[in-house]
């Protein structure tokens, strides 16, 4: 169907939801009238230095008999902040902005009430965003496209990227996965271990790994692993200026990664703290008991530790910390062997057992196994815990989750110097488990102190700890004005240690952009402002809250005081010309047959009984330059989905080039009947092999000027010719008839045939 003929439709509402407990690779939409297709999803990551910036697109397909309405939902990893929304809207790309929330439910209620599409969206607590979309017809498709930023995890000189492979929901058709990685300095290893046929190239201090996916999805995490050169004490700062007029953003990233001798590491308490509720039945549980024996396995008879676990209740395996002697590791080995799922999670029990433990402790760590859901808590926020932080004194808490996301940011609300370590699916958790180990009984450094000795710097935000552990690392951005010394002090096991760099900061742009300094200076900043709004009055919350608006609007983010919002007019919107036709040769019997374009739609195809084939028609994005662009063919049969090969097309601003033709084979008298026709110059399409066509429905006019008259040809049909009887009112002589062709973008194209008059 033509897009230049649209169907009128009454809206049904669907809700799209993050549902707890499903760890999602990408948006979901479902409602009690069914869930809505996902047809085809591409992640696009690019990582630089120990920040993320990730690009999900979509497209859904609503295979519902009736048009709906629904609303884009998106878990959040921890620590990550939405960047960007849009959606495609006849093959237009809509950007959603930012605006403070009372403005932008302002600017949708005026929009709707104008009979305008409009939608509003905004992140949900501390790990969803939820966004609503125009209406989907019957049968009809909606593509969207969310960005994230976020900050890798670090455990000495390794980084870690993952993205999850989602919950029990259906995977998306086709799903594309590119992450650009570039550490800043050498790669000494890198791995993706749940994948072994992610295609990984690169060298130096870039790596590029892609991995394509049918309907069988991930099965695994996406997990990349990597390690880079660094010092024992790592200390690494760059800038930018995007603004020649502005202050400069500032990175500066700490990290231990040496290794003392374990003789010279002061005895530690350790509290190991394993759920075991019904969610963790199964791998999470079994990988728990490894992470568990392995920081047993770090310990030494100076050590003191202790083993909580709970479920439904909460119970200390020991009277008390006690030393890790010989027969009391074991005893906690047979009790970590002897753990069975059961039950709800009650976390609040659990944490108020391991901070009586660790009431005192010196030096104490707990290490914290679980999924992340206290479904045992009391009211309506299982994360709002009545946990006394006190007790835990200097402790760390050391999180190792097993699922993802979870709210690790909610419990480092609760507890202080909680660390948080994801443990992905399949080979790569096994992996990651002795390097949490590690964390848990590593040495630290203490009265850690980092400090931007320069004329001109201020507005530096990033969580700051006293207390550094071996693996561990610190981050901090600044506005600077001016080349700054860095500076890192603090004790390891009584001895000053002491680190620093001069940043040199540019005068003006080096031509290699912003590499997302800006937005993650501002997300941070807004994290630190959030934090200030506890305990103000109401009119100190406002002034907080004012600047919070202003920095989500300028940097596009989602906060608590901002949301998107996302108009577009109703008014028919003419593109590139032409939805071309895909034409298929594949069984009648197969399944389905469809074709993934460039930018991420999926086509489906219809079987054609006059014709035999598989056909299907899409839309030319606005924007797209002209040039030649390949769709990837798919046929799904009963013995499942097969690569068919790719077919190309050709954008073309421009109407194909016409003939015109005059049945006339002589000269022709004043006041006759002319037939003129006319069709494209092009060559006829193969019959019997698959192929992309030109929309033949595309010409808005085909017209020709006889003297000072212009007559409109007519299509004939649904055939590529247009024909015309013309009277010929002209004076005897040689005369050419200009045809002028048009197509609804207003391209025009000319051809001329030439008649002689007697």
């Amino acid at each position: 169907m033509s897009r230049r003929h649209r169907p009128r439709f009454i809206p049904l509402f669907l809700t799209m939801l993050a549902l707890p407990g499903l760890a999602a690779a990408q948006g979901h939409a479902e409602g009690d009238a069914g869930p809505l297709r996902g047809a085809y999803a591409r992640v696009k990551v690019v990582v630089e230095g120990d920040l993320a910036r990730t690009t999900v697109t979509q497209v859904f397909v609503n295979d519902l008999p009736q048009p709906i309405e629904a609303t884009y939902g998106f878990p959040l990893p921890d620590g990550a902040t939405v960047t960007g929304f849009a959606e495609w809207r006849d093959g237009r790309r809509v950007e959603a902005r930012t605006e403070g929330k009372a403005v932008a439910r302002a600017t949708y209620e005026k929009a709707a009430a104008r009979g305008e599409r409009a939608a509003l969206g905004e992140k949900e607590g501390g790990d969803r965003f939820r966004m609503s979309l125009f209406a989907l017809p019957a049968g009809g498709s909606r593509k969207v496209q969310l960005s994230y930023v976020q900050t890798l995890s670090a455990l000495g000189g390794e980084r870690g990227f993952v993205f999850p492979r989602g919950g029990d929901r259906p995977a998306a058709s086709v799903l594309d996965i590119e992450v650009d990685v570039d550490a800043g300095r050498d790669i000494e290893t890198f791995e993706v271990p749940n994948q072994p046929d992610a295609r990984v190239v690169g060298k130096g201090s870039r790596r590029v790994v892609r991995l394509s996916r049918g309907r069988a999805g991930l099965k695994q995490d996406l997990a990349l692993r990597w390690r880079q050169d660094a010092d024992d004490l790592d200390l690494a700062a760059r800038a930018v200026r995007p603004d020649p007029d502005a202050p400069a953003f500032a990175e500066v990233r700490f990290a231990f990664t040496g290794a003392p001798e374990a003789a010279t590491r002061p005895p530690r308490d350790l509290v190991l703290v394993v759920d075991t509720s019904i969610s963790m039945a199964g791998a999470p549980l079994a990988r728990a008991r490894r992470l568990a024996q392995h920081a047993l396995d770090l310990l030494t008879p100076a050590d003191r530790v202790q083993l909580v676990v709970f479920a439904g209740d909460a119970e200390a395996a020991l009277p008390g910390l006690t030393y890790a002697r010989p027969e009391v590791v074991d005893r906690l080995r047979a009790t970590l062997d002897g753990l069975e799922a059961r039950g709800r999670s009650d976390l609040q029990a659990a944490l108020k057992l391991t901070g009586a433990a660790l009431e005192g402790s010196p030096d104490g760590v707990a290490l914290l196994m679980t999924d992340g859901q206290p479904t045992a808590t009391p009211g309506d926020d299982p994360f709002a815990l009545d946990v006394d932080p006190t007790p835990f004194g200097e402790a760390r808490v050391v999180l190792a989750q097993f699922t993802y996301p979870k709210g690790a940011a909610r419990l480092s609300a609760v507890l202080p110097n909680v660390t948080a370590r994801f443990v992905p699916d399949g080979p790569a958790g096994d992996a990651a488990l002795d390097g949490i180990a590690r964390l848990a009984a590593a040495p630290t450094i203490e009265d850690l102190q980092v400090v931007l000795d320069g004329p001109a710097v201020y507005a530096a935000h990033g969580a700051l700890p006293t207390r550094l552990a071996l693996g561990e690392h610190v981050r901090l951005m600044a506005r600077v004005d001016d080349d700054v010394w860095v500076r890192v002090t603090g004790t390891l096991h009584g001895e000053k240690v002491e680190v620093e760099t001069m940043l040199h900061v540019p005068d003006a742009p080096d031509g290699e952009g912003d590499r997302g300094l800006p937005v993650e200076w501002a997300r941070l900043r807004v994290a630190d402002l959030e934090a200030e709004l506890v305990g103000l009055n109401e009119a100190e919350q406002e002034v907080v809250a004012t600047e919070i608006r202003a920095l989500g609007t300028t940097y596009n983010l989602a906060t608590r005081f901002t949301s998107y919002v996302l108009v577009d007019s109703l008014a028919p919107d003419r593109i590139k010309p032409g939805d071309p036709e895909i034409r298929v040769h594949a069984p009648e019997e197969a399944r389905t047959v469809f074709g993934v374009l460039p930018w991420g739609e999926v086509v489906e195809c219809t079987w054609q009984e006059d014709e035999g084939l598989w056909l299907g028609r899409f839309l030319v994005p606005r924007g797209t330059p002209d040039g030649l662009y390949r769709v990837r063919i798919f046929v799904e049969t009963q013995a499942g989905t097969d690569y068919r090969g790719p077919l190309f097309f050709r954008v073309d601003s421009e109407p194909p080039p016409f003939v015109l033709q005059t049945d006339a084979d002589g000269p022709v008298q004043s006041g006759d009947l002319l037939h003129l026709r006319a069709f494209p110059d092009e060559p006829a399409p193969k019959p019997g092999v698959d192929r992309v066509d030109r929309d033949p429905l595309d010409l808005k006019s085909v017209v020709v000027q006889v003297g000072d008259h212009v007559f409109e040809l007519e299509q004939v049909g649904d055939a590529e010719v247009w024909e015309a009887l013309v009277p010929v009112d002209l004076p005897p002589g040689t005369h050419t008839l200009k045809l002028v062709a048009m197509d609804w973008a207003r391209n025009t194209r000319e051809a001329t045939v030439t008649v002689e008059v007697e």
